[in-house]
């Protein structure tokens, strides 16, 4: 079974700025919503402008979980789109390299806005767990429910006390 290794990290913004040119970047465009969820998996419907995917992901906390993914057609996402019950999460995502790593930078939009967070995908634990952050990364994540995108879906950001 495909399994994710993976760190959420939220991020210093005035760090990042001074350290990364943004504007320089690959970037996406991502839209996502979740057409079901359990207490053991979520089912994740995702586009961005070129591509789609149905995504089962185990709903676990940490650094470890199964994903399995499959390509769908755009048309298909955006009907899929339409039967789920939660919020579309939209952000745009920043591809940045960190050593032999690719850091993915969040930066959300609509009612997420204001969110940001990193996440870096790891070969394996011992990797993950020898990782070494830079320096505008802030706390780890990982293990907090709330900076997952399914959570943000029927969460928003923009609905949190400060």
């Amino acid at each position: 079974m495909p399994l994710e290794v993976e760190k959420k990290f939220l991020v210093k913004p005035e760090v990042l700025k001074a350290e990364i040119e943004l504007e320089k970047l690959e970037a996406k465009a991502l839209k996502q919503a979740y057409l079901a969820s359990s207490s053991t998996a979520v089912v994740r419907v995702r586009r961005d402008e070129q591509k789609a995917f149905l995504t089962v992901k185990q709903r676990a906390s940490g650094v470890k979980r199964i994903e399995v993914e499959r390509e769908l057609t755009i048309a298909e996402a955006e009907e899929l789109f339409e039967l789920c019950p939660s919020s579309l999460v939209e952000k745009q995502r920043y591809y940045i390299p960190f050593n032999e790593l690719t850091i993915e930078l969040d930066v959300f939009l609509g009612a997420n806005e204001g969110l940001v967070v990193a996440e870096v995908e790891f070969s394996d634990e011992q990797q993950a767990q020898s990782f070494m952050p830079p320096s505008w990364f802030s706390d780890e994540v990982s293990a907090d429910h709330r900076y997952y995108n399914h959570y943000l879906s029927e969460h928003p950001y923009s609905s949190w006390k400060a």
